[in-house]
């Protein structure tokens, strides 16, 4: 290993510090991704916690697991941004840090007296990664914009009820904030590059809306005058061997099973075709269905030249074979006496750490290090501030 790589063993983010005002997914996510890969994350939280705390049945609130998912990692501070003294600390950590991540609606920050203009005199390299809904210039720019909203108004629900050909119904998994995340993580690594060479820090917007329709594939299909057929990807009900899902056209699967296996066409020549590609479905899902069990079936697929994967509950997929190979999960401390499995970070480096590095953070856990260590403030100024009520923290012994 060379000299240079040698330095970043640790992570391709050593001794990047971010500092994360962000709350419940789209900007946590970010300084989770950030941290993963070796840089050092300061996360400030209200008074009252992130609220994905509390996103969770009764008995994991205040832990709950999706804080783990975007939190683990980090430490944090809990500081009261409506008083001055708490504005204070922020800017103070600002100058320390090389970037600040949050996603308020646009005007919050302004309104808390630490806007771009402010933060920017407080350290000109610095970069601000704000994500929001749908742009700090956008008449929408006041709605609350949570992942089920952007997954209405971009169109992702109507598309893809037209596609299954099945009602509307809302996707389970927060996709415009993680797509969002994956945008600003970008962007603000591109920052960084350009504040390293010039020594000038600048501000990123990542709005939800624009990030969900620039990343959804199927927009390139809806601008076309006459947007195509999509009849792709069918799913087979392959009786006991369960239900099984395949890439490609209908049409080509069927082809390749007829010219691999002589199954027989039971729709008449003159059939229209939809009772054409219905009858062509059901015949292969009793060729299916016919097989001697579930890996032939998905052998013979393969043969053919057919993409093919049964489709699995989650947790099967997250504990089953191919996840342990993969050594998908690591388990990190719950804060309650145990453990609790988090998926590790996907992007494997060759020469770099990039894994999940502490526990997670409890509430204002980290109030006195980050205090002491960053800013140099003494003890009995940190006493002060926790007697006002600008710091707080919650119990050690909180379950």
């Amino acid at each position: 290993m060379s000299e240079g790589v040698g330095r970043f063993a640790e992570g391709a983010l050593k001794g990047v510090r971010i500092l994360d005002l962000a709350r419940v997914v789209a900007g946590p996510y970010v300084s989770r991704i950030l941290g993963d890969m070796g840089a050092e994350v300061i996360k400030v939280e209200p008074p009252e916690g992130d609220i994905v705390r509390l996103i969770a049945p009764h008995h994991d609130q205040g832990m709950s697991a999706f804080y783990h998912f975007v939190n683990v990692g980090k430490r944090s501070i809990c500081v009261d941004l409506k008083t001055e003294a708490g504005k204070q600390i922020v800017l103070d950590l600002f100058a320390v840090c090389d970037a600040v991540v949050e996603n308020f609606r646009p005007g919050v920050l302004d309104r808390l007296g630490l806007g771009w203009q402010v933060l920017q005199a407080a350290n000109p390299r610095a970069i601000l990664l704000s994500l929001n809904g749908f742009g700090s210039n956008s008449e929408w720019s006041d709605r609350r914009a949570y992942a089920p909203i952007l997954h209405a108004i971009t169109g992702i629900l109507h598309d893809q009820s037209q596609y299954a050909k099945q009602p509307v119904a809302q996707v389970n998994h927060a996709y415009a904030d993680t797509t969002a995340s994956l945008h600003g993580t970008i962007a603000l690594l591109a920052a960084l590059r350009v504040a390293e060479a010039t020594g000038t820090g600048q501000r990123i917007e990542v709005p939800l809306y624009d990030a969900v329709l620039a990343s959804y594939s199927e927009v390139n299909n809806a601008l076309l005058p006459e947007p195509d057929d999509r009849s792709m990807n069918p799913i087979y009900d392959a009786a006991a061997h369960g239900i099984i899902a395949t890439a490609g056209a209908a049409r080509l699967i069927w082809r390749l099973l007829v010219t691999n296996y002589g199954l027989e066409d039971p729709a008449p020549k003159d059939a229209e075709i939809p009772l054409k590609a219905r009858a062509r479905h059901d015949a292969i899902e009793r060729w299916m269905s016919e097989q001697p069990s579930r890996e032939a079936l998905l052998q013979a697929l393969a043969k053919a030249g057919i993409a093919c994967a049964p489709v699995v509950p989650m947790l099967e997929a997250l504990t089953g074979p191919l996840a342990r190979e993969r050594e998908l999960l690591v388990e990190v401390d719950d804060r309650r006496g145990g453990t609790r499995p988090v998926v590790r970070p996907p992007a494997r480096f060759s020469a770099s750490k990039n894994a999940i590095r502490e526990r997670t953070p409890r509430r204002g856990e980290h109030n006195r290090s980050v205090l002491r260590e960053l800013l140099r403030y003494g003890d009995e100024r940190i006493r002060e501030l926790e007697e006002r009520a600008v710091l707080s923290a919650s119990d050690p012994s909180e379950r």
